[in-house]
């Protein structure tokens, strides 16, 4: 059961969620430089609770990024169709579902997005992954839309003995694209293929501050295991697959416009809901930190 016990240092407010995980941050100005302790609290709260959720107004990008170095040095995308502006860390995502006209028939289009509705870890493609994400609302659909996040350092511990020996030195592939994968990536220019090459990362990783073991996963960019040909190495996948989508590793956040969400990728994964009503408005701003190398 969560804690609901609300700690308060610095005069920052830490909330545990009502959920599995997951923590509520206020009494803080996101956009203000933070004295040392403020920093320290929040980094803390990052490390025990995964998911930090900072409500408050809407910031122009350049406040957000500035919150997002507070986490760690920022990552530009690789994709460059993707960066914003004069800002190439900073990412703006419209997941609006728009409707399209083919012929007689209205369907309705997600764009390239849709493979946010996998459960996936961010930058996994890369040889040095994402730390922390940090996702700023500022259009949210009156209904439907939410991420959910997993744990996957509680998946792992959960997971029976003889599963946890066996995966324990298991590597697996990362690709930018992958056929396992439900839905195709952006296109890539050769520069961009260039920068993306596959990937080598364990199964199970050991979070480099927390020091707790846990899986490190990604569908949208995992191929296949190292040493297994591939119908064993997809039925791994798949068993884990299923196993990472419980409700008790799952904590689902609807989102209220001003919101910013920082999560750690190192032991979560998330996913979209592509659930809202056609045209009703989906934007988001986001920038992410580079972490370790996966151990």
């Amino acid at each position: 059961m969560p804690n609901t016990t609300t700690a308060e240092m610095a005069g920052v407010r830490v909330t545990p969620l009502e959920e599995p995980f997951g923590a509520r941050i206020q009494g803080i100005n996101r956009a203000a430089n933070w004295d040392s302790q403020t920093h320290a609290t929040v980094q803390q709260a990052l490390l025990d609770h995964h998911v930090l959720v900072f409500p408050g107004e809407t910031m122009e990008p350049q406040c957000l990024l500035a919150l997002a170095r507070r986490f760690g040095d920022c990552m530009p995308s690789v994709n460059r169709e993707k960066r914003l502006n004069n800002l190439p860390e900073v990412t703006r995502i419209d997941s609006t579902i728009k409707s399209i006209k083919r012929g007689k028939d209205t369907q309705f289009h997600i764009q390239s997005s849709l493979r946010a509705e996998e459960w996936h870890t961010d930058q996994s493609f890369v040889e040095h992954p994402a730390k922390a994400t940090i996702l700023h609302a500022h259009e949210v659909p009156a209904e439907g839309g939410a991420t959910w996040f997993c744990n996957t350092a509680a998946a792992y511990d959960a997971m029976p003995e003889e599963k946890k020996r066996q995966f324990a030195t298991l590597k697996a592939v990362h690709s930018y694209d992958t056929k396992r994968a439900r839905h195709r990536p952006a296109v890539r220019s050769q520069t961009e293929i260039d920068e993306s090459p596959d990937v080598i990362h364990p199964l199970v990783r050991t979070h480099p501050d927390s020091e707790r073991k846990g899986l490190y996963l990604n569908f949208n960019r995992l191929d296949h295991i190292l040493g297994l040909d591939r119908a064993k190495s997809d039925a791994i996948l798949d068993y884990l697959a299923s196993w990472v989508a419980q409700d008790r590793f799952i904590y689902r956040h609807k989102w209220s416009v001003g919101d910013v969400v920082v999560w750690d990728n190192r032991c979560t994964m998330h996913r979209v809901s592509y659930d809202s009503a056609p045209g009703d408005r989906r934007i988001m701003y986001r920038a992410i930190t580079r972490g370790d190398r996966p151990v």
